[in-house]
């Protein structure tokens, strides 16, 4: 019994809450005028009695519900939720009137003035079921008899009206369910206060099934058809069983998201519905889906079971559900696609929340997924507020309409000071107007207003002041500006000056004076001007003459251009005692008075605001500005950077005169109270001397000036991000983790947000797509840095932070710009204890965006912050720091392996650190010093010689006094490894510097020899005569002595021979199982001859083939070492090049190959790969196969540091890859990166002979402009060198390699632009060089040139019937009969091509066609797309003199096409003209 007594007295307090709710509510829709809308509109009339007629029964609790009452919520749409909770029955000017004084107006009502509110309109209620189904069919009807044309969003108006509707109602009703929803809105900080979000005075909390068509109301202005309300009928899905819960707390027993989800998920249903016009969201997994996809089809009852594979693949081919929904409302009922988005981004949130909850979104998830029913509303609102950017989608960047003059974001707080002190002027102005001689009103025209706006550069100090200038002049305003910038001014005054005169020049000025006056301004002052424009500058001007005179007129037009022609025009008939008037402007206080009249009588007119543009600008002296009483103009800053603070002193001064004025004169005689003046200026241009500072104090100070301090800074994230979406046309939720970026990286400050856009979208990081707008990276963006004004700006933030927080960032700026954890966490105890709170110290850093991290690696978000950061640690205790960071890293540098992070690091203090603060210290400086030098060997081992440069450079530094004395070791090895660091980075004086250190100190021979050999190097540079001499010297001191004039080819021959029988056949294998060299000397021995082969080569010298052969019997007697194998590759070389005995070269080519494995390949490959893969392995391998291996063999020789071997790797590179027909644009791409390695050595040899000449050839074939920003192009351009010059000058310096490639390439290029008089002239001149005559003789490593003049002399024989072109073509065609028997990839294409020119010269018609298709054929076989061009263009040129018109045109395409493939562009249009004679 007890227990029924309760649960009774609890439903009878129930039934007693909701009566009492059903009586006021049932007084909203009492009073309603409605009318018949469809079977479910109610009509209600204003009731006789108050609770009888409405049938409600309230009695001990208990209450009969109406079967037809339904909830309603706030009276009219727009003060519903969400707004500014001014009560809608209280008119706008009644309101006004109340709080004249006490309460100004808003900056919106500035703009935007409230009308009078109409009659009580008449509504009608509907069930938003009906309402859908009856607007559809009206919509119907509007379309079927409806002419008007579709929009560009591909709606008609009355789609569009309707889209509209149901997005208000949407509005309405996500706003109620905001409010209402307990689970909704924890734990949301985006959530609006209770003032602000005021959605009714519902106090229930809605069920997934109230959340539907039947259940809800609409409430629709019957006249317009505006959505006036939309409401819940609570009674629908009312439980009426005691039992119930009607507090809600436990609709389903699952947690507050997985509630919301379920509301998610009926508002998603419904939305689809209201936008729809009707339907079901569509559902990709129906009941529907065929059997047959779950597996083989059901058979009685042997039934297959489908098994996970299955299901899983099915679900796979099935569209998504996002895409289906999408898809359906785009094609089914044309719904924007914002809509779209909406809808599935409702529906996807609901199944994340359902299934994860709300706190475990994965990243992909979260800028699709609502945290919330307010993000929601937010989205709907921006729908409703901008329709075009986010309703329709007609627009997808606002771009020049949210950074133009059309909106203001995050400041307005900041308006509303400034309308406030506007306002109080006003209201100060109106009470002394009524009551001149009242105390209080006398008190308030004496307070002054002055307002100082301040703020970082950006910040955006002048667009906030210009966001009040057209509201006020709407009140009939008059607006000057003077403006500053930081140049001197030309005179004084002027800016101040010219700022007035801008208002003789605007659009103001009339030209219609008073009616019959030859000279309207000496009229009476109310007929200077028959224009209706109250502050006609001609009024003025009259004004002013009768103040001031004409002689100060004159004085003031010496300032004003403008004032000065409109007082010329006037007073026409007195120029001449214009031009008389003695004077101008005499002294400061005629000035004054001068511009304080003007002002005045400006004043006098209309309300003034006096604009003074950068206040910090001006120079002060001796300013105390008074300001004046009625219209307080805020100094404007204007657009870009400058500010008042560079004003000269005189415009200072005058401003202080100004104000002066304004207190000095009595009320009734000066209209100054009517000037408003306002001044912005930088916070980060002054400092607490500046004389604005002093003027500012003194305003503060004065008991009759009321200061205004409006200081502005970066946005808030919830601005910015207000900002960017409408920018971006994306609703706020989708540019959030945009938007957190660039706070990070822009502090929030107007200026620099625009600027980091603009980067981004210029950088392509920010793209955008048409059909689904902006899209962006937010990891790439994150990695982009900040602008040299942001971090200005955030190094102002240092001094402010903690000093904690500050100590940190001081440590982590003693390093470099990267910094990672495992360097940090070892210095942690540099004081002597445990600094663990530096790492949270970085990370407060990191949210103030001074300092950045990427894994576990932190950097500075600007060097300018890390240079600001390093400065503020006191010049006494740098040193100090820096000597505790070193100790703490040494263990950690002699511990660590190979990579030598801790050794870079902690040399990089060291040296931070210096030498003279260790000088009193021997051992540290040798530690010191030692470091460097290891630190300078790794950087050389890494191809870094400009950092090893540095190391060794500082190593020195640190060596003591009589360092070879007390540190020899030491000493020596810095000396030595910066030479050669120095040679390696091309700075050769030094390394004679340094060189000569060693020669001059070093003990002995052995320990100056690797400076000898850096200094030959250098030597050679200018001179390889003198370098050869000089290592004849140095072997004659090994004991080796050798007199190259006692040596003879005859002698080198019987040498070479022999030493080609000891290493014939099988013998050569012997070298496989020698020991290494260990004798000092002969390995010093065997450096030397080395190096003597190197230079001899280049001269083709038969010295060559000696030496070596003296090099090979050293290791045979003493073992091998790394000059044994360069030795036996050029061994190599010289059995193919000179005896022609290819077998045995690629035999001892490829022993020489395996030799490697016993030393560092990366040392021999320079050495040995552009020998072996260059001209001995040609051969037999495929072109294309050798040209990796040279390329590495280039790349190494820069890298190591190994520039005696780098040039003629470069060549044989080259050569090779034209040879193998590789594409042409590559090869440039890879000369310009030759060529600028080459000229950081001084190699001006090959850049003027080689790489340059080939690159005007490559570009001239292939139709490449030459680029002037490209160093090769500079000097191709600039050369005027014929072909023979450039051989010419390789012969004056001895470089027959280039003299042998000078001779092919000019052959080539004569051949390909068909000159063939030419070609054959070099063939002529250069007989030794091709010696076709003897084809036993001919080396295979010129066979493109004797493939060339192969060619050439069959041509030539056609044309002059010479024998002896006869005889040359068919001795180069005999040696490529041969050639190809060795290597038929490399050479088969070219020997038939030969003999489709020798048949084509004997008239040989059906041989020559065949032979041409077979050479076409092999080419494209053997990948030689240049050949196959070469093959079908000769073809060509052979079927049009026979008059096979049909085969030319194919040769021609053939040819064409092959030429565009390599990239010879122009060679390929060329190649065309052949058809005009088809």
């Amino acid at each position: 019994m007890v227990q029924e007594d309760d649960e009774r007295t609890a439903k009878q307090n129930r039934w007693g809450s909701l009566a009492a709710r059903l009586e006021v509510q049932c007084e909203d829709v009492l009073f309603m005028e409605t009318e018949d809308a469809g079977p479910s509109s109610i009509r209600e009339q204003q009731p006789a009695q108050q609770n009888g007629d409405a049938g409600i029964s309230v009695a001990n609790g208990d209450a009969t519900p109406p079967p037809d009452l339904r909830r309603s919520g706030s009276a009219q749409y727009g003060t519903g939720p969400f707004t500014d909770g001014s009560h809608p029955s209280v008119p706008y000017q009644q309101q006004r009137q109340q709080n004249e004084v006490l309460q100004p107006p808003t900056h919106e009502e500035f703009q935007q003035p409230q009308p009078l509110p109409a009659s009580p309109p008449k509504r009608m209620v509907t069930s938003l079921k009906d309402w859908i189904v009856t607007k559809k069919i009206d919509m119907e009807i509007k379309e079927a008899t409806s002419t008007l044309p579709v929009s560009n969003i591909g709606m008609n108006p009355h789609e569009k009206l309707y889209i509209e509707k149901c997005a208000k109602i949407a509005h309405i009703l996500v706003a109620h369910l905001a409010k209402n929803f307990g689970g909704a809105n924890k734990n949301n900080d985006n959530l609006m206060s209770a003032d602000s979000f005021d959605a009714g005075t519902d106090d229930w909390e809605p069920k997934p099934q109230d959340i539907h068509e039947d259940c809800i109301t609409v409430t629709e202005d019957e006249e317009t058809g505006d959505i006036v309300d939309v409401g819940f009928d609570i009674f629908r899905n009312f439980d009426w069983d005691h039992d119930s819960d009607m507090d809600g707390d436990c609709l389903i027993s699952s947690s507050d998201e997985q509630k919301l989800g379920l509301i998610f998920e009926a508002l998603g249903k419904l939305l689809y519905n209201l936008f729809m016009g009707g339907g079901d969201v569509p559902c990709p997994t129906s009941t529907n889906t065929p059997l047959s996809l779950l597996g083989e089809p059901f058979h009685g009852e042997g039934i297959a079971i489908p098994n996970e594979d299955d299901i899983l693949d099915m679900f796979r081919k099935l569209p998504k559900n996002d895409d289906l929904i999408t898809s359906t409302m785009r094609s089914n009922g044309n719904i924007p696609m914002p809509l779209c988005c909406l809808v599935t981004d409702i529906l996807h949130t609901s199944e994340i929340m359902r299934g994860n909850g709300c706190g475990s979104l994965s990243n992909e998830d979260a800028s699709s997924c609502f945290g919330s029913l307010f993000d929601v509303y937010s989205d709907i609102q921006q729908m409703i507020d901008f329709p075009d950017a986010f309703l329709f989608a007609s627009i997808t960047s606002r771009w020049e309409l949210v950074f133009g003059n059309n909106h203001m974001f995050g400041r307005k707080k900041e308006l509303q000071q400034l309308m406030d002190a506007a306002y109080r002027v006003q209201v100060s102005n109106a009470a002394s107007n009524l009551s001149s001689t009242s105390e209080k009103a006398h008190s308030m025209r004496r307070i002054k207003e002055a307002i100082m706006v301040s703020g970082h550069a950006g910040s955006g100090k002048s667009r906030l002041v210009r966001e009040i200038r057209k509201p006020l002049q709407a009140q009939g305003w008059l607006f000057l500006r003077c403006k500053f910038g930081n140049t001197t001014q030309s005179e004084p005054l002027s800016v101040i000056a010219l700022g007035l005169d801008e208002y003789f020049s605007s659009s103001v000025v009339c030209c219609r004076p008073a009616v019959g006056s030859q000279n309207a301004l000496v009229r009476p002052f109310n007929d200077a001007c028959s224009c209706s424009n109250v502050s006609c500058p001609r009024r003025v001007c009259h004004r002013l003459e009768t103040l001031i005179g004409l002689d100060g007129l004159k004085c003031l037009s010496q300032q004003m251009p403008s004032l000065g022609s409109l007082i010329g025009e006037a007073y026409a008939h007195r120029r001449d005692s214009l031009n008389n008037i003695n004077g101008g402007l005499r002294g400061k206080l005629h000035t004054h008075l001068l511009f304080g009249t003007l002002l005045d009588t400006l004043a006098s007119f209309s309300p003034v605001l006096f604009f003074v543009d950068d206040v910090s600008k001006i120079f002060f002296n001796e300013l105390t500005l008074d300001l004046l009483d009625f219209t307080i103009l805020t100094f404007l800053a204007s657009v870009g950077r400058s500010q008042l603070q560079w004003a000269d002193d005189s415009s200072l001064e005058l401003l202080t005169g100004l104000i002066n004025r304004a207190v000095a004169k009595s009320d009734e005689d000066c209209n100054m109270d009517r000037l408003l003046f306002v001044g912005a200026y930088r916070t980060d241009n002054i400092v607490e001397e500046h004389s604005l500072t002093t003027m500012i104090k003194e305003f503060e100070a004065c008991d009759t000036i009321n200061m205004t301090q409006i200081s502005l800074h970066g946005f808030q994230m919830e601005s910015l991000n207000e900002m960017v979406s409408e920018a971006l046309c994306l609703p706020r939720r989708k540019t959030k983790s945009l938007s957190q970026i660039i706070h990070l990286k822009t502090q929030g400050f107007p200026l620099f947000v625009v600027e980091f856009l603009d980067a981004l979208w210029t950088e392509k990081l920010l793209i955008h797509n048409q059909a689904d707008g902006w899209e962006w990276d937010v990891d790439a963006i994150d990695l982009k840095g900040i602008s040299k004004s942001v971090a200005e700006l955030l190094t102002c933030k240092l001094k402010m932070l903690r000093h904690d927080v500050l100590s940190g960032i001081q440590v982590l700026s003693c390093f470099r710009s990267h910094v990672d954890f495992d360097i940090l966490e070892a210095v942690q105890n540099y004081d002597g204890r445990s600094s663990t709170t530096m790492i949270p110290a970085l990370h407060t850093a990191q949210e103030e965006g001074l300092v950045e991290k990427a894994g576990p690696t932190y950097t500075f978000a600007h060097d300018l912050i890390q240079q600001a950061a390093f400065e503020l640690i006191p010049s006494t205790d740098r040193v100090p720091l820096l000597q505790k960071l070193v100790s703490c890293l040494i263990p950690c540098c002699m511990q660590e392996g190979g990579s030598g992070t801790f050794l870079f690091v902690t040399v990089d203090l060291i040296n931070k650190i210096g030498s003279d603060a260790v000088s009193n210290n021997p051992t540290q400086s040798q530690l010191f010093a030692r470091l460097n030098l290891e630190a300078g060997k790794k950087s050389i081992a890494m191809s870094d010689f400009s950092s090893a440069v540095k190391h060794f450079n500082s190593g020195i530094s640190f060596l003591c006094a009589n360092y070879w004395e007390d540190q020899y070791e030491l000493s020596l090895n810095l000396f030595e490894n910066s030479a050669l660091a120095n040679y390696s980075e091309g700075n050769h004086e030094q390394v004679v510097i340094q060189v000569n250190h060693v020669l001059s100190n070093a003990k002995s021979f052995e320990d100056k020899f690797k400076s000898y050999c850096v200094f030959v190097n250098i030597i050679a540079l200018g001179s390889t005569e003198r370098a050869i001499e000089k290592l004849y010297d140095l072997l004659r001191t090994l004991g080796e002595n050798i007199d190259p004039n006692t040596i003879s080819p005859q002698i080198a021959l019987g040498e070479f021979l022999s030493t080609r029988e000891i290493l014939s056949g099988g013998k050569k294998d012997v070298f496989m199982h020698l020991f290494q060299m260990t004798d000092q000397t002969k390995l010093m021995t065997m450096k030397l001859m080395s190096m003597l082969v190197l230079y001899y080569s280049q001269e083709r010298s038969f010295m060559t083939g000696y030496l070596v052969c003296k090099m090979i019997r050293i290791s045979l007697q003493y073992g091998h070492c790394e000059d044994t194998v360069f030795a036996l590759a050029i061994f190599a070389t010289v059995l193919v090049d000179r005896l022609i005995d290819i077998d045995e070269g690629y035999a001892l080519g490829r022993t020489s190959l395996s030799l490697m494995k016993f030393y560092n390949t990366d040392n021999l490959i320079p050495r040995i790969y552009g020998i072996l893969y260059g001209t001995v392995f040609i051969s037999k391998d495929p072109l294309q196969s050798l040209l990796d291996p040279l390329l590495k063999a280039c790349r190494l020789s820069f890298s190591s540091g190994n520039f005696e071997h780098s040039c003629f790797n470069t060549i044989l590179y080259t050569i090779r890859s034209w040879n193998a027909g590789k594409k042409i644009h590559l090869i440039l791409n890879e000369l310009n990166a030759f060529a600028h390695q080459h000229k950081q050595q001084s190699h001006m040899t090959i850049l003027q002979l080689f790489l340059a000449p080939s690159y005007k050839t490559l570009c001239a074939l292939s139709g490449t402009p030459l680029d002037s920003s490209e160093l090769l192009a500079q000097l191709a351009a600039a050369s005027t060198d014929s072909d023979d010059d450039i051989i010419e000058a390789a012969k004056v310096k001895n470089e027959m390699v280039l003299v042998q490639v000078g001779i092919v390439s000019a052959i080539s290029n004569a051949f390909f632009s068909r000159d063939f008089a030419k070609a054959s002239q070099f063939i002529l001149k250069y007989q030794d060089f091709f010696d076709i005559p003897h084809t036993e003789k001919l080396p295979i490593n010129k066979f493109e040139g004797i493939f060339i003049a192969g060619l050439v002399s069959f041509h030539m024989a056609r044309e002059t019937r010479e024998a002896h072109w006869m005889e040359k073509g068919t001795s180069a065609l005999a040696a490529f009969e041969k050639w190809s028997k060795l290597n038929e990839w490399n050479f088969e294409h070219r020997y038939l091509l030969l003999k489709a020119e020798l048949h084509h010269t004997k008239g040989e018609t059906s041989a020559a066609a065949q032979a041409y298709d077979l050479s076409a054929e092999a080419a494209v076989n053997h990948q030689f797309i240049h050949q196959l061009a070469l093959t079908c263009e000769l073809a060509a040129h052979y079927f049009g003199n026979i008059g096979a018109n049909e085969r030319t045109r194919e040769m021609v395409q053939r040819s064409h096409d092959a030429y565009m493939e390599w990239g010879a562009t122009r060679k390929a249009k060329s190649i065309l003209n052949l058809l005009d004679g088809s």
